[in-house]
């Protein structure tokens, strides 16, 4: 026990001769610098002081030239002031927004005929088809279907079907002899990089292969992603027929706008929705159908034209003209008010084939022919599924997006067989 009290007390007085030499340090080192920052101002003031006599004069002598360069600042702003005054009151502000808005229409315009010639990169031969042995054309068409009822199906965008269908005929006119067994791989593995260049919310690879598991593994999409890839060179972004398409529209509307035959397809209200609707489904059924060749910038100012007479009530029955095509080729002939209107259009809009070629009116007539036999389709006009009683997102979308939702019309295969038959008899 003596021990024990023997050890805490020469450890309590360890400990006070170690926090008395602690406060020794710390006042030292405080004292240290006190003198340190006292010599330092006393150096800092001998410097002022020395140096005092030369800049005196300094400041004596440029404060005159600092008063002159204010006084002459200050005339040179009020002369500005004044001369951009007088500018300012030798135009009206609706002059310059007219000016602007012609030279935004002539960029415009060159822009989308560098499009045009942006086009040679990806254009293709429709007859890719030449290629295959075990691939028919009512197989492709059914392939088609079934990948405008997956981007349905998936929420998608028009451009994601469009960008897969490019995908598809261009593989299939680069590799030959494709096998039957993997052409509904090919569809999904096109559309899969589809929509991961084009979709804002992309989906995962399991849920693409959840539409074939029954037939393809996980491994066999991603190996035909990277045969895709590579027979494509990489090179993932054509400008899709549905671009045009909207382009097309979006100029008529600007241009019908102040006419008296107004009728618009793009604008905010059920009736142009509606309108609008059948003319991309009757371009999905054209374009889905391997028979039809025609070129698809003329088709889809073909179906402008069909679709917005069919509004206006010019024909009386479209199943008929379907099948007897003779009425609408003396129509396109005669000088009809809507004709002239149409001609103005495609003239003004300076529509481009080529880069070194325009489109006239006339190039359409056989188009419009060709395409009226499509107007059998019976129309879908129910809304895309993501928008099915959901009003509060309808109201909060651009109206732009609200038309880009690709929509899927059970009668287009029916539709094509029926006039596959046609053509037999």
């Amino acid at each position: 026990m003596q021990n024990i009290v023997k050890k805490q007390k020469s450890r309590t007085r360890k400990g006070q001769k170690q926090r008395n030499l602690e406060k020794k340090t710390n006042f030292d080192s405080v004292n240290f610098k006190s003198n340190q920052a006292a010599c330092e101002y006393e150096q800092t003031a001998t410097k002022k002081v020395k140096n005092e006599k030369s800049i005196s004069p300094i400041i004596t002598e440029e404060t005159p030239d600092l008063q002159q360069r204010i006084e002459q600042q200050q005339k040179l702003e009020d002369l500005i002031s004044d001369e951009f005054g007088k500018e300012l009151s030798s135009f009206t502000f609706n002059n310059s927004l007219e000016n602007n808005q012609e030279e935004e229409q002539e960029t415009m315009n060159e822009f989308m005929r560098e499009q045009v010639k942006f086009e040679e990169i990806y254009s293709y031969q429709k007859n890719y088809l030449k290629n295959q042995n075990e691939i028919q054309s009512h197989m492709v068409a059914i392939l088609f279907d079934w990948l405008v009822e997956v981007a349905h199906s998936f929420h998608f965008k028009r451009e994601t079907f469009y960008l897969s269908r490019n995908y598809v005929e261009r593989f299939l006119l680069r590799q030959p002899n494709v096998l039957i067994a993997k052409f509904q791989l090919l569809g999904v593995a096109a559309i899969f990089i589809a929509h991961k260049c084009e979709e804002i919310y992309p989906k995962t690879l399991k849920d693409f292969h959840r539409l074939i598991q029954d037939q393809y593994t996980i491994q066999d999409i991603e190996e035909m992603e990277v045969a895709i890839l590579k027979c494509l060179d990489f090179r993932m972004n054509p400008n899709t027929p549905i671009f045009w398409l909207n382009y097309y529209t979006k100029l008529w509307d600007e241009f019908i706008i102040d006419k008296e035959l107004n009728v618009q397809l793009k604008e905010r209200t059920n009736e142009s929705y509606y309108r609008y609707r059948e003319l991309v489904q009757l371009f999905d059924v054209c374009l889905i159908d391997y028979r039809f060749k025609k070129d698809e910038k003329i088709t889809a100012l073909s179906l402008i034209y069909l679709v917005i007479a069919k509004s206006l009530l010019i024909f009386e029955d479209y199943k008929k003209i379907a099948n007897q095509q003779q009425e609408i080729k003396c129509f396109i002939d005669s000088d009809h008010k809507y004709n002239k209107i149409f001609k103005q259009f495609i003239e003004q809009s300076d529509f481009y084939l080529y880069f070194d070629k325009k489109i006239e009116f006339k190039d359409l007539k056989d188009v419009i022919c060709e395409t009226t036999k499509y107007f059998i389709l019976r129309f879908d006009n129910t809304l895309p599924r993501v928008l099915l009683n959901n009003q509060e997102f309808i109201d909060e979308l651009q109206h732009e997006e609200l038309l880009s939702f690709q929509t899927y019309n059970r009668n287009t295969i029916e539709t094509i067989n029926f006039l596959l038959k046609q053509q037999q008899q």
